[in-house]
């Protein structure tokens, strides 16, 4: 039981296309190492320029993007009746803002929270590596269960 890989292709994304598609989903998921372990955290974003920027509260996201800066980000899109979709994955280094003009900077941001609380660090995400794929089927593809 499976598919039929001959009509299911992945093609890989340009760093634009990663961009585009980064800027035009709302949500991602931050993966931050915490204590001795990765954790993943679900964060609204924005993007400004070349970098991703979100808020936080003070805790144990922010405490690890403190100790360790190395991060990942990832954002993905999903059509499970076509069974394709998209990924985008950010490799970076995360670091808060403090700088006042980098502060308004990112608050004049199109940056829409979804939870509840105040959010008052900002933290911005510089990438060092941005890759994505789509995973693309056929309308004549089958499978099987």
């Amino acid at each position: 039981m499976g598919t039929d890989d001959r009509h299911i292709w992945v093609e890989h994304l340009g760093v634009d296309e990663c961009w585009r598609l980064l800027a035009a989903a709302p949500v991602g998921r931050v993966g931050v190492i915490v204590d001795s372990g990765p954790e993943i955290y679900p964060v609204n974003h924005a993007v400004d320029g070349r970098a991703i920027v979100f808020r936080t509260d003070a805790g144990s996201k922010l405490a690890g993007i403190e100790r360790t800066p190395a991060v990942c980000y990832q954002v993905d899109g999903v059509d499970t009746a076509a069974e394709t979709g998209w990924s985008v994955l950010v490799k970076g280094r995360a670091t808060e803002l403090v700088d006042t003009e980098d502060l308004r900077r990112a608050a004049a941001l199109r940056l829409r929270l979804w939870s509840i609380g105040v959010k008052e660090h900002w933290v911005r995400i510089d990438p060092a590596e941005v890759t994505g794929r789509r995973i693309w089927r056929s309308a004549t593809a089958e499978h099987a269960d």
